[in-house]
């Protein structure tokens, strides 16, 4: 096929995708629409599909929907009908929701450290034939106890005392993943999902010695810290505990403070980015 056969195709393909849209696609759209017209953090409810969906902010729901109902950034082959899948960070429940239309006898666990999302989470599954999905009010860390949660309102809170935490001060529980992944005993971790804002290289050293339960992972890595980036180090890792991997949708965000100065060879460019991680065992 030639080059320009292809891009035809491509460019063909794109038309065809904006004139008939995926029923995923048209409700991302729909919603799109809506929260250009609302204010930040304004909590409220809308209909995806045949989800009655929570939300704590419109803004930052879109590109959730978008990113896991639309690209399928969550898509992975199961070993079995009923994967065990742990899903750590799970927002407002739409990775959970995800994970049980894929694979409707999946056994999952959903963490979620801020309070008011968590209620928002525990709603989302009950009222969308979810309510099997166990879910925990709770921060995964390197112990066991409480710790001092950044609730930022949205999808980006985190630990108080990682490089970018902000927001309102609330005490959370905060629980070992490590314990939790060593006490799998009916057959280990199919998919390890973690979106935990920055405590990703801290959480996994801490895991190291029972990562061999762990199947697969699929991680949003962020970089909120220029002079000590842990991306080297969490890469090292999974490479170290018999993981291939890979590497896309690299987001930066320029619109949080730092961006390279002025007087840099390359002014203006972002500091602070995330990208997603797929890890599996070769």
């Amino acid at each position: 096929m030639t080059d320009w056969l292809r891009l035809t195709r491509r460019a063909a393909g794109a038309v065809y995708r904006q004139l008939f849209p995926t029923p995923e696609m048209a409700a991302w759209r729909h919603a799109d629409q809506c929260a250009r017209a609302t204010p930040r953090h304004t909590p409220g409810a809308i209909r995806m599909l045949d989800y009655e969906l929570q939300y704590s902010d419109l803004r930052s729901f879109c590109p959730q929907w978008h990113d896991i109902f639309v690209d399928g950034a969550l898509e992975f082959r199961a070993h079995s009908a009923a994967p065990r899948i742990l899903d750590c960070g799970g927002n407002v429940g739409l990775a959970s929701l995800f994970f049980k239309r894929r694979f409707p006898g999946a056994r999952i666990t959903a963490y979620e450290a801020d309070p008011a999302i968590f209620a928002i989470l525990k709603a989302n599954l009950a009222a969308n034939r979810a309510s099997d999905v166990e879910t925990v009010h709770a921060a995964l860390w390197t112990a066991n106890g409480r710790v001092t949660f950044r609730a930022e309102g949205s999808d980006s809170g985190m630990i108080d005392g990682l490089s970018g935490a902000a927001g309102a001060a609330v005490d959370v529980p905060s629980l070992r993943l490590r314990d939790i992944i060593a006490n799998e005993t009916n057959g280990g971790i199919d998919l390890l999902k973690l979106d935990i804002e920055g405590a990703e290289e801290a959480v996994l050293a801490d895991c190291e010695p029972v990562l061999a339960g762990v199947g697969a992972i699929v991680m949003d890595l962020h970089e909120f810290d220029a002079a000590n980036r842990q991306t080297p180090r969490v890469l090292e890792l999974l490479t170290r505990n018999g993981f291939t991997y890979v590497v896309d949708e690299f987001v930066p965000q320029p619109w949080r403070p730092p961006v390279t100065s002025p007087d840099t060879p390359f002014p203006g460019k972002a500091l602070i980015w995330s990208m997603t991680v797929r890890a599996w065992r070769a």
